[in-house]
Order: structure tokens, then sequence, then C-alpha cells
């Protein structure tokens, strides 16, 4: 028979502490993240704002709702004066909407929004756009990251993944042993948040490395814009990008995000230039942008986001180095909810949908749809919210088994997709042949 967890107790208390695994010793406590924001005119330093809203929150509160505001700070003079907003996110990997203060740990981030518009960077001669830059956190991206709603945990995935990037830096991990290449792709229908979840993470990752860097910075790259009508000039064009990427990364107190959009452009070109369609120096422009990003891995303050619409068009290179491979699918019933009534509520927040009812968390919906009247309006609501779901799954109604289980296995198992997209040991040219026949 199994030890009962009082002869565990007494078998460790005669080890010595430092031996014993976790679960043997203290529970580990959860860490409850508090996101503070300062008015901008503000001008009192971070760690005492840090000090005054702990010592707020521990005397005056005994329980945090997860993903809720905290509006009770105004009798406390300096909080009143300085801070615009306080945010409780969330506590780790304690999925739990109530948090206990005395069994939580409080890890608390003090920011305030640059209020700069983003910049936009043109080629000279053809007047094309190559680059968004945005210095964050940015008034422009305060709250996108809370109102994007997924079926899977992707965000807390993502947060996971750069704070154990951090803690391999920091730990000096050997990257010949262990290698990370601090890329992400998210790939997925059009339409379904790719590119702005890009831009929420940036954001957030500002806000929570704070205490580490002072600001963030995202560079948004048009992959359209690195190919040039002129014969050889694309290069250069690469070159001079990721110059001004390398300008960014030099300054150490500044975190900086890469987005390429649509990267399934890139992996076209090649494909019409290996078949002749293109001109090799299209071949040289993709290579020269890879061999920049192998660069880039080397640094620490450095992430490379990508996204791409079409899955069986990832170049296979990309799909190699990208650390984690996110599917981002159409949202189900649950999540269509939970966006349309957020929706609902900031309209009857600010007076246009007079009639202030309250709208039920969807698990509730589920439990009570069969017992109250459609009148209601959340039931009414998650009808709704049914219909169109059920609008998107139509076009499945003649699919054939093979490729609604592909489908799924997208969904249920996405590393794994990621892991089959990347044909080791094949010929670039004959691997995307394969690719693309496999999903035919």
């Amino acid at each position: 028979a199994e030890p009962s967890r009082s002869e565990i107790t007494e078998i460790s208390s005669t080890l010595p502490e430092d031996i014993l695994p976790p679960l043997l010793t203290e529970r580990a406590r959860s860490t409850l993240h508090i996101e503070c924001c300062l008015k901008t005119h503000s001008t009192v330093r971070y760690d005492v704002i840090r000090g005054q809203v702990e010592k707020f929150l521990r005397e005056f509160k005994t329980s945090l709702l997860c993903h809720s505001e905290i509006t009770d700070f105004q009798d406390v003079a300096l909080l009143k004066e300085n801070v615009e907003y306080m945010i409780v996110a969330e506590a780790g990997s304690d999925t739990s909407d109530i948090q206990i203060l005395e069994n939580v740990d409080l890890d608390i981030h003090v920011y305030q929004l640059n209020e700069d518009d983003v910049v936009e960077e043109y080629q000279e001669e053809e007047n094309v756009l190559t680059a968004n830059y945005w210095d964050l956190p940015a008034r422009a991206l305060d709250g996108l990251w809370d109102n994007l709603i997924f079926d899977e945990n992707i965000k807390t995935r993502l947060l996971d993944y750069v704070y154990t990037t951090i803690l391999f830096a920091d730990r000096n991990v050997n990257s010949n042993i262990i290698s990370w290449n601090r890329i992400i792709l998210l790939h997925g229908p059009p339409g379904t948040g790719k590119t702005t979840l890009c831009r929420a993470f940036a954001q957030k990752l500002s806000i929570r490395l704070a205490e580490r860097y002072s600001h963030g910075k995202l560079f948004e790259i048009n992959s359209h814009s690195l190919f040039s009508k002129w014969f050889s000039e694309s290069g250069k064009l690469v070159q001079k990008l990721f110059q001004q990427i390398y300008d960014l990364i030099d300054d150490d107190d500044a975190f900086v995000c890469i987005l390429i959009d649509e990267v399934e452009s890139l992996a076209a070109t090649r494909r019409s230039a290996l078949s002749g369609a293109e001109p090799l120096d299209a071949v040289r422009v993709v290579n020269a942008l890879l061999t920049q990003i192998d660069k880039l891995k080397q640094e620490k303050n450095v992430l490379i986001l990508t996204t791409s619409n079409i899955t069986e068009a990832i170049d296979i290179a990309f799909i190699d180095r990208a650390d984690i491979k996110q599917y981002i699918g159409l949202p189900s019933q649950q999540a269509i909810y939970a966006i349309l009534s957020s929706c609902i509520r900031e309209l009857m927040r600010v007076r246009i949908i007079a009639e202030e009812e309250f709208l039920l968390d969807w698990r509730a919906v589920e439990l009570y749809q069969h017992t109250n009247s459609i009148d209601n309006p959340s039931i009414r609501l998650y009808s709704i919210c049914g219909k169109s779901y059920a609008h998107f799954l139509k076009s499945w109604a003649t699919t054939t088994l093979k490729d609604f289980l592909k489908a799924l296995e997208h969904v249920v198992d996405n590393e794994t997709i990621g892991r089959k997209l990347t044909l080791e040991n094949q010929g670039e040219g004959e691997a995307c042949k394969m690719l693309i026949n496999e999903r035919n």
C-alpha cells in the first residue's frame, strides 16, 4: 500500500530540506500578477508605487478576482494621484478565478503608456511600406491582450515560453545542447487574430518585463517589401532593414519584438525561383533573411513573431526554426459568446445599449439553458453564437473523414503538426512538393 500523507511528512522531517522534492516540502505558492498603469504626468519612482500597491492590497483585500479591475484605491492619496488603472491578471499555472491573497505572492508590474503613434518606414526609391515601428507599451495597443479570447490557453503558453527563454539565458544554458531560436509561428485561417495577438503579445511583454527592460520595441516587417523590382537590390533592402533592427537591439534596456506577417509569401517566392519562374535573386533574398534570423538568436533581448494564413505554404526553413508552432483556428461557440458578451458590456458601459442586463458566464449559460426561457438575454446570445459557429461548419458538410481528422489534428496537437511539416533530410524543392501533395 502507498504511504499516507502523515507517514510521508514524518519520514521527510528526518531528511535535509534541500534534498526534498517540492511536493514533500511546503506547497509552492502561486504568483498573482497585478498590472498598474501610471498616469502620463506621473514622475513617482516605480518601486515606490509597487510598494504602495502591495501594501494597499495586503491591508484592504483578502481575495482578488482574476482578470478584473481594481477601482477602490482612490482613498490612498499617492495611488489616486498617479495610477490610471490597476488590473488583476492571471495567477501563473493556477487557473482558479478567485485568489486568496495570503496564499499567493504578488508580482506587481508598474508601467506608463507611450502616447506616440506608430512610425511607418518606406523605401525611398519605390515608396513601398517596409516596416511599422512602435515604442512599447503603446497607448494604441492598450487593452488588446485582455480582449483576445481563444479556446486553448494560448496566451499563457506564449508567456511561459518567453519566461523560459529568459531563464535559460540568465543561467547560461548551452545553446549547443539545448537549442532555442526565439521564434514563434502562428498559423491558421485568415481573420482569426494572429497578427493582433502578436502585437498584443509584444505589448504584454513590455509590461511584464518592465523591471528588466525599461521599454519595448515592436518592429513589424512587411515581407512583400523585401523583393525589389531591380535586380540585386533586394539583398540590400534586407541588409538595410536588419541594420535598423540591430541598432534597436544594441540598446540593452529595450526588449525588441520583430513581427514578420504573412511569412508564406517568402515561401511562395522561393518555390517560384527554384522552378525558374522567378530570378535567383529572390532565393538569395530569402536565404539572407534566414541567415539574419539565425544571427538574432544569440541576442537576449529579442523575440521573432511570424504569422501565416496558409499552412501548406509555410517555408520548411521557417517551420524548422520555430520553437512554438501554434495553430489559431476559428472560435468555438463558447469563445464566440465570450467575445460578443464583452462587446455588449462595452456598449452598455457607454450607454449605447440602455438596458444593463447582467450577462452570465458561458459555463453558467450551458448549465441553465435547458431550464430557463429563451427570453433570457444570456441564453439568447448563446443560441446566436451557436448559429454563428454552425455557419462556418457547414462548409465541412461533405468533407471526407480523412480531411476532417487532419483538421482536428491541427487543433488538438499543433506541435505534432509542426513537426510533420518539417521534412528533415529532404531537398527543399522536393520537400515543398511532398508537402503540397500530402495536403491535397
